[in-house]
């Protein structure tokens, strides 16, 4: 004889309760809080001065104008900027991986020699730093005063990433790197082929903060490189800025000046929207381990 089971049909109580309201409302207004400043940025960025005077809180702009973009490419070297700025990426970001995974590595293992004592000068810079003499002192000692290196070194490790690595390396289990050493494995091996593959979440997390502190860095920068050629695009940025507002507070003295067309409020904007733009297409690729990177490499101690 079969007795046949019959498959129960398990009811959850989905009911929209009115906690669940408030909720949606508070997350719902929050995210409208973060999105409108963007969208009011790109709509700023393609109206005309006109317009922008008649309605400055225009939510679609009745023409499209691509002034403020064409005076950004006009009068500053936008292209030269960019291409720095991919430079000091393309040279920053594995140096300072490399630094924070492997003084990560090392402060994690409890055997390490002196940990305590490095750990707590470590802590100290978090607080309190050298100055901008000093660094800009060494800098030039090392003579690399108008070198890209200087911007490159100078940004090298963040103590904040270290911890978080750091933390996230704890959360692995001692039995991988015990097999590891008992089949011969030295500590530079443990951590490329083992601890580094394991730590994917933590280590996206890490590059991406470190591409949003390199992209947006200008006032190493502005201390350590004098030649135009080497300006990265966030400088290039301030200065023309700060250019299309000098001029704008000329026109409004200087009768002789104000024929010229200007639009400070639209080059503003639309700088921003070059700035922002390639970090929000690189985002949404590595959001997925945005969160749990931060969340495993920040809770354990």
């Amino acid at each position: 004889m079969v007795i046949r089971k019959r498959k129960v049909k398990k009811v959850h109580n989905q009911r929209f309760t009115v906690m669940d309201l408030l909720l949606f409302l508070i997350l719902t207004l929050f995210a409208i809080t973060i999105v409108f400043p963007f969208y009011t940025s790109i709509v700023v960025s393609f109206m005309s001065e006109h317009e922008y005077l008649k309605n400055p809180f225009t939510l679609i702009p009745k023409e499209i104008v691509f002034d403020s973009y064409d005076t950004l490419i006009k009068q500053g070297n936008i292209v030269s900027g960019y291409k720095n700025t991919l430079i000091h990426l393309a040279l920053g970001m594995p140096i300072s991986m490399y630094l924070t995974c492997t003084l990560a590595y090392a402060l994690s293992k409890r055997y390490f020699p002196g940990k305590k004592i490095l750990f707590v000068f470590i802590m100290i810079t978090m607080v309190f730093g050298g100055g901008t003499v000093p660094a800009f002192l060494n800098i030039k000692e090392l003579g690399l005063i108008n070198n890209r290196w200087s911007v490159v070194l100078s940004n090298g490790i963040g103590t904040f990433y270290v911890i978080l690595v750091m933390n996230y390396i704890h959360t692995l289990p001692n039995s991988l790197f015990d097999s590891a050493r008992i089949d011969g494995a030295n500590e530079m091996t443990i951590m490329f082929r083992i601890v580094l593959p394991l730590s994917k979440p933590i280590l996206a997390t890490v590059g991406l903060f470190y591409m949003v502190d390199k992209w947006n860095e200008w006032y190493g920068s502005m201390l350590y490189l004098n030649k135009a050629s080497l300006y990265p695009l966030q400088l290039e940025l301030k200065q023309i800025i700060a250019n299309a507002q000098i001029l704008d507070d000329v026109m409004m003295t200087d009768s002789m000046y104000r024929s010229m067309p200007t639009f400070s409020m639209g080059i503003k904007m639309a700088a921003v929207v070059l700035t922002m733009l390639p970090i929000m297409c690189v985002f949404p690729f590595l959001q997925k381990y945005f969160v749990k990177g931060v969340t495993l490499g920040a809770v354990k101690g």
